[in-house]
């Protein structure tokens, strides 16, 4: 469905037990300057407020739906295939049920998109906390991440510089997520290896068009860096194994190069 030629943008947000931001969330997509979307809420079997809030948005505007799970799958993963496989749109775009979208972020990012006919984009973005106050980083941190490349596969092993919900890509292009439960917290970064590896027409949009939440709890490792860390490397090994290449191995070597070096600074 098109309105006024601009295509119909599937919007998935995975929920479980978000009662604290949720409402925050949606109402960041409907505030979107782009009007052409649909929201589908998943919510994993929530035993807190959450349902209740989305069902009162859903009331309110005909583009939300709420799909309801009768199983916890103990991970955002099914939710967001679940999301993808009832999406009517031409593309899909992400979003965490804790973080927000800046006013202009589908109608910038999907205008660039047509524009230029990229597949898959992703963009910068801000840190907030549990109140949604901005985190402050250092100049030489916003130097440095200024300085590294994101524009390919090998970019993205060394830096995994895609925050899930800035994405959005063409709904043919996509693919489902890994719902192996070992892999819970960097399944999104299988996803990306790849769609990156299958030469989806990708973009690195350095503009931050989202608000990402840091929270202390979380039902992923982030707050574990070291296991997070572990998954991601042994998904870029797979993925090496998978599709034996060269320069996979090339760019994993320097990454984990460049990596015992930091720890070694930060020491």
């Amino acid at each position: 469905m098109e309105v006024n030629n601009e295509p119909l943008i599937s919007i998935i947000i995975p929920l479980y037990n978000a009662d604290k931001y949720i409402a925050e969330t949606v109402q960041s997509v409907i505030s979107q300057i782009y009007t052409n979307w649909e929201l589908i809420v998943v919510d994993d079997c929530s035993v807190d407020n959450s349902i209740k809030i989305v069902e009162k948005f859903e009331r309110q505007d005909a583009r939300i739906k709420i799909i309801k799970s009768e199983v916890n799958f103990g991970g955002p993963a099914r939710p967001r295939n679940i999301g993808m496989e009832n999406a009517k749109g031409e593309y899909i775009a992400f979003l965490d049920a804790d973080d927000l979208w800046m006013k202009d972020k589908l109608k910038y990012q999907i205008n660039l998109m047509i524009k230029k006919q990229y597949n898959f984009t992703s963009t910068n973005t801000i840190s907030i906390n549990e109140i949604s106050e901005n985190i402050k980083s250092s100049i030489f941190l916003k130097l440095l991440n200024k300085m590294k490349r994101k524009s390919n596969i090998c970019d993205l092993i060394k830096y995994s510089f895609i925050a899930t919900s800035s994405v959005i890509v063409r709904k043919d292009k996509v693919r489902l997520f890994s719902e192996n439960k070992e892999m819970i917290s960097v399944e999104d970064f299988v996803c990306w290896l790849e769609l990156m590896q299958n030469n989806v027409k990708f973009n690195y949009i350095d503009r931050p068009l989202i608000k990402y939440r840091v929270l202390i709890n979380s039902i992923s490792d982030r707050q574990v860096p070291d296991k997070q860390y572990v998954k991601a490397n042994i998904c870029v090994l797979k993925h090496i194994l998978k599709y034996n290449s060269y320069i996979l191995v090339r760019c994993f070597y320097l990454k984990l190069i460049r990596d015992f070096v930091n720890k070694l600074i930060r020491k």
